[in-house]
């Protein structure tokens, strides 16, 4: 008889990889999960609007319903993020909890939080997804309704600020009357740009349910000068006699059918400005694995994150604008990832 007992290991071998530990990459990975949660558990609690004022973690639990002994160690997770400081056994809301995740805090998240949940339901969603394909978004919905909300959020903290002054150091702007801001959705960067001209008035043009959150922020800046334009740039008139085109971070930013309706719409000696995601930003799979769990209807993206079907490399694009007559004079480098090309319309 054959003897199928398998051999029993021998405890003295060692396994050819170089890991300690071969599960420390999930290790890792499970931190980031753990701190996620934390973050969500806490905003769902109402924990930092309690934390306006120090309290020990006892007195949180007792206000919120919950276990001091684990609501103690959340308390302290978060004050490891930054998130909440710690006083002997009081904690409180840090500079950055007061500044963006409280109610009536001057720089809000909620949006940007919201986003943030819903690619972590498109991960949770990634076994069906891999199989299936991709989760299809509405595609005027999720504009408005989600991305418009967030980008607006997130620029708030520096970004809009960083390209408002580099426009403004342009030495045509201070003499620019009328602005274009193709698919500027909230319409902060027009709001901004009419806010360091007092002479110029500023159009947004955007998809039509966009429009209506874009009227939202109109509103609240109370903008006069910045009106919006709704359509789709693919297929309807964009407007003509501008002084300035702006473009940041929209779907048709790379798309060189485009190129030939914005020279159109730009007087003699205009400005095209066009903010992207540079050719040679670092490439992150996870990043643009993510950007491929979900797609729009109606709109085919490449596998790199933030590109569309029907675009091109930003150099390439940047170099294809000299067949249209622009001048490309400058491209400022904004942060890591993108850049914003300054090309004029020869006369």
């Amino acid at each position: 008889m054959c003897d199928n007992t398998p051999p029993i290991p021998d405890l003295t071998v060692v396994p050819g990889i170089s890991l300690a530990n071969p599960l420390s990459i999930l290790d890792q990975a499970l931190t980031g999960v753990r701190q996620y949660h934390a973050v969500m558990t806490a905003l769902d609690l109402g924990l930092f609007e309690i934390l306006r004022e120090p309290k020990t973690g006892s007195e949180c639990a007792l206000a919120l319903g919950c276990r001091p002994e684990v609501l103690i160690l959340l308390c302290d997770g978060l004050v490891a993020l930054g998130l909440l400081e710690k006083t002997g056994e009081h904690f409180h809301d840090s500079k950055i909890t007061q500044t963006c995740l409280v109610k009536g805090a001057p720089f809000p998240q909620q949006h940007a939080i919201a986003f943030q949940r819903m690619l972590a339901g498109f991960w949770a969603d990634l076994p069906r997804i891999v199989k299936d394909g991709p989760v299809t978004c509405n595609r005027a919905q999720m504009f408005r309704d989600v991305i418009i909300p967030s980008m607006a959020e997130n620029c708030r903290c520096g970004l809009l600020q960083q390209v408002t002054a580099s426009v403004g150091a342009i030495p045509e702007f201070p003499a620019a009357r009328r602005l274009l801001d193709l698919g500027g959705g909230h319409g902060l960067y027009s709001i901004a740009f009419c806010q360091n001209n007092p002479s110029l008035n500023a159009v947004v043009f955007d998809l039509p349910p966009v429009t209506g959150a874009t009227r939202d922020f109109i509103s609240r800046y109370r903008a006069e000068r910045v009106s919006v334009l709704p359509g789709d740039f693919f297929k309807d008139p964009i407007g003509s006699g501008y002084d300035i085109v702006f473009s940041s971070s929209n779907p048709g930013g790379k798309v060189p059918a485009l190129i030939p309706k914005i020279a159109e719409a730009l007087n003699p000696g205009g400005l095209f400005i066009n903010k992207q995601t540079m050719d040679d930003a670092p490439f992150d799979p996870w990043l643009s694995l993510e950007w491929n769990l979900w797609t729009f209807e109606g709109v085919q993206k490449q596998a790199a994150r933030y590109v569309f079907a029907n675009s091109v490399p930003f150099a390439e694009y940047n170099r294809l604008l000299a067949n249209h007559g622009f001048v490309v004079r400058e491209v400022v480098p904004i942060d890591a990832q993108s850049a914003m090309t300054i090309a004029e319309k020869v006369k």
